[in-house]
């Protein structure tokens, strides 16, 4: 069966061209969300995938429970369409380090499971992120200064009052972390699907919540015992918690990496784009 690639964007368009370019296979189905703060939309096409943009767009801030409804957003567009094999959920800023014979041989060998990457996280940030009422979320990063500023004041004012009181959400149930770029079965998205209306309620106030839903939503479904949990999915370079740009400098790094996928990559330098997919092109699939 074939991969459904499911794109959230919002800049970086000539990125997006490359990894639209790189990603088109007949094998391949791709599924593209613009982010609906985006008035002028990039001009995308394939030749050999079939093509979705999508019509339903979401206004993404980041730490929101919009970035969870980006996502479902994708699941329902592509669902219908499917069975997929594979659901991969990448950003607009990711490129593919393997050849797509590399990348389609490596999910046959794990058919059914769907393969997510951990991440370390503690009873704090739990109950930060997930335990409290995160109030003020969707202006927090605002370009208004002024809005932005007040935000981040009252968010923190009512985490405080939150802390003082004692009052936590969700106090029985255990929250794991992981990269919210994931690969789910046919059978994962429509569990999380049939789970919509009581994740997003219970997602609402969470902070950076598309770090938690999917792994913890699934740790608790009949589908628990298919999950992979894998490190060689995506490279990523992080400055303290925040991916860098990578540049021609990490070229041979990137070659040499065992990783599928790489991010984040930005127009501000394009020639690694180009010599990445030039390299998966002239290299002769190790399967």
């Amino acid at each position: 069966m074939k991969h459904a690639y499911l794109i959230i964007a919002h800049n970086e368009f000539e990125v997006l061209k490359r990894l639209i370019n790189a990603l088109d296979d007949e094998r391949n189905d791709i599924y593209v969300h613009i982010d609906a703060k985006v008035r002028i939309m990039p001009q995308l096409h394939c030749e050999r995938s079939r093509l979705y943009i999508l019509k339903k767009r979401i206004n993404v801030r980041w730490g929101d429970v919009s970035q969870i409804k980006s996502e479902y957003a994708l699941w329902e567009e592509a669902y219908p369409h499917g069975p997929y094999s594979y659901y991969h959920l990448i950003s607009g800023t990711h490129l593919p380090l393997k050849s797509q014979d590399v990348i389609h041989h490596y999910y046959d060998a794990k058919q059914g499971n769907s393969i997510i990457s951990p991440m370390y996280t503690n009873e704090y940030e739990i109950d930060l992120k997930i335990r409290r009422y995160n109030l003020f979320t969707y202006t927090y990063n605002s370009s208004n200064k002024i809005i932005k500023t007040l935000s981040q004041f009252l968010w923190r004012v009512s985490g405080f009052v939150q802390k003082r009181l004692d009052i936590r959400r969700h106090k029985k149930e255990q929250f794991y972390k992981a990269s919210n770029w994931v690969s789910l079965t046919h059978e994962a998205i429509g569990y999380m699907l049939s789970s919509k209306r009581e994740i997003i309620a219970k997602y609402k106030y969470s902070w950076c919540g598309d770090e938690f839903f999917v792994p913890s939503e699934l740790s608790r479904s009949p589908l628990k015992d298919d999950i992979i949990y894998a490190d060689d999915i995506l490279k990523v370079c992080f400055v303290g918690s925040t991916p860098r740009i990578l540049t021609d400098k990490d070229l041979e790094m990137l070659i040499q990496s065992d990783s599928l996928f790489a991010r984040k990559f930005s127009e501000k330098n394009l020639s690694i784009t180009e010599q990445l997919i030039h390299s998966i092109n002239e290299c002769p699939p190790k399967i």
